[in-house]
């Protein structure tokens, strides 16, 4: 971007928020931000009239009925993708499109040479920050461990309590083996003073030896659902946050509802009406959480923190399905399918202007978008000149937050690029060269597939009570979407958003239209060499620096 364009940009996106500011925010409002992980488009109450018995969801729903519904709402098709370009404000096909495992290591790349995000690039904590925010972290990262820069300290977060990988247990907190031993992954900053600028290893937070999913109350030993854990901080950050002038940002990644499905035994004993018991499980877990947010929203309310507050909800990806449903969409996590990409998503809280509450947009808006509108709402600049400086891309963030307070009525994104990797879906998330998908241009959209048959996987609609005791190997179910009219996949979305009328045979023009420019953004994407783990080097920090935790191995 040119040094006259980006001026111009900024120039109008400060005299839009000096409008919107008139329309009912404070200048800087507390946010808190909670992104739910492998959430399915189908397992939350609003979505249901007459209501399913089965999903219950009563605070989540209140806060869509006091906020606006984002119907359109895209993201990556499984987990650090999203993460990822949630915290840089990139498409994920210029961040990062793999769940890479978090030892990788490229020696001869020492910006992108790892996974998650690039350690030049600028997280929205920081930019937050430089606009006096308090930041704050509790839950699963997956941005990246490496180094110091890529845990949630070197982001921006002043205080966070997380762990590193896709997932961990729920009881033992533990992930993968270095020579045969269990490695915990639960790392805590609460006081620098104490626990180091970057944090340290969260010893403090270890359950007994005894406590599993199994054993749930093991005599004389603690034994903590994850998920408290990290209610419990995000409850702590609210009671102990100094002023309400002082503005707060509050990132709140939940385990649930990603695996392994794990939920305290009374609470899953309450869905023991559901037959089958991957359900129960599941929608036991969402019940959970929902609880968890209702908690968390009236200590804002009772600290005086609500009423200047901007609460955005966001899934990660798709339900995966055998556990989720995403029922009308087809698909699921790990495909580029509605139901792998378009998730649950919405705005709340008291910092949205009063005329916007209770609506609902169908506008097109993407995950990292929240970057730029954060920065417009705290009034900075969301350039990264670190970035640029490092040869990194520039964001691809775009404000919401007119379309958001009723100034504009339409989304200030026009297309949506869908990422992928060479390899592609459910088996081969974890390498693989950067692609580009698929796009969207609003109503329409383009998929291409991977591999021999260009093949897209999870090609399935799930039902609403799914699933039902059949067993069905989704990853095996596929559609191929090629380079031509005959062959590809083209679909309205907006008339057709089960994706159950392919048109790309009708309609070549804008097929071979939405190719090119597909092709076109190809050219741009960021696809670095990760690098591999085989040297064990996270593996030997663990045992001899960590004690048998997870955390940055290279200095």
């Amino acid at each position: 971007m040119s040094a006259t364009r980006s001026w111009f940009v900024w120039a109008t996106m400060a005299a839009a928020l000096a409008l919107t500011r008139a329309v009912g925010t404070a200048s800087k409002p507390h946010v808190l931000f909670a992104l739910i992980d492998d959430l399915g488009h189908a397992d939350l109450g609003y979505h249901f009239d007459p209501p399913n018995k089965e999903v219950q969801t009563p605070n989540i729903d209140e806060l869509v009925r006091t906020g606006i519904e984002l119907d359109r709402h895209y993201v990556h098709k499984f987990c650090s993708p999203t993460r990822c370009a949630i915290q840089s404000g990139r498409a994920p096909i210029h961040v990062n499109v793999i769940n890479a495992d978090t030892g990788v290591h490229n020696p001869a790349d020492p910006v992108g040479g790892f996974a998650g995000i690039p350690r030049n690039m600028t997280g929205i904590a920081e930019v937050l920050a430089k606009a006096g925010y308090k930041t704050h972290y509790s839950g699963k990262w997956d941005c990246g461990m490496a180094t110091n820069q890529h845990t949630p300290a070197g982001r921006g977060y002043q205080s966070s309590l997380s762990y590193f990988h896709h997932a961990n247990d729920y009881y033992t907190q533990q992930t993968g083996q270095c020579n045969k031993t269990q490695i915990t992954d639960l790392w805590n900053l609460r006081n620098p003073n104490l626990d180091g600028f970057f944090g340290r290893p969260a010893k403090a937070f270890a359950n007994g030896p005894k406590c599993t999913d199994a054993t749930q109350n093991p005599a004389g030993q603690t034994c903590t659902y994850e998920d408290a854990l990290f209610e419990s901080r995000v409850t702590e950050v609210i009671e102990r946050h100094p002023n309400k002038d002082v503005p707060l940002f509050v990132f709140w990644a939940t385990h649930i509802v990603h695996g392994p499905l794990q939920v305290p035994d009374d609470q899953l004993a309450k869905f023991s009406f559901i037959p089958d018991k991957q359900r129960a499980l599941y929608r036991s877990m969402v019940n959970w959480i929902d609880g968890a947010i209702g908690r968390v929203i009236q200590k804002t309310k009772d600290t005086g923190l609500y009423d200047d507050m901007l609460i955005i909800f966001s899934s990660d990806n798709g339900g995966p399905l055998g556990g989720a449903t995403n029922f009308p969409l087809k698909g699921g996590k790990f495909s580029n399918w509605e139901g792998g990409i378009r998730v649950n998503a919405f705005v709340s809280g008291g910092a949205i202007p009063q005329q916007m509450r209770g609506t609902k947009s169908t506008e097109l808006v993407a995950g990292w978008d929240w970057y730029a509108t954060l920065a417009g709402l705290a009034g900075v600049d969301p350039t990264d000149e670190k970035a640029a400086r490092a040869g990194l891309p520039p964001i691809d963030s775009l404000d919401l937050w007119p379309m958001l307070s009723g100034v504009n009525k339409t989304s200030p994104r026009s297309e949506l690029q869908i990422g992928s990797n060479l390899g592609g879906d459910e088996a081969n998330r974890t390498s693989g060269p950067t692609t580009v998908g698929g796009l969207i241009h609003p109503p329409w959209k383009i998929l291409l597939g991977w591999g021999p048959g260009n093949i897209i996987d999870i090609a399935v609609w799930a039902g609403p009570d799914s699933p039902n005791g059949t067993s069905v190997d989704y990853t095996n179910v596929t559609e191929a979407c090629g380079r031509t009219p005959e062959t590809g996949c083209l679909f309205n979305v907006w008339t057709d958003p089960g994706e159950h009328n392919n048109v790309a045979a009708e309609q070549p023009e804008i097929f071979n239209s939405m190719l090119a420019r597909l092709d076109q953004v190809q050219s741009s994407v960021y696809s670095p060499n990760r690098g591999e783990a085989t040297d064990n080097l996270a593996c030997d920090v663990s045992l001899n620096k960590y004690g048998a935790y997870w955390g940055p191995f290279i200095q």
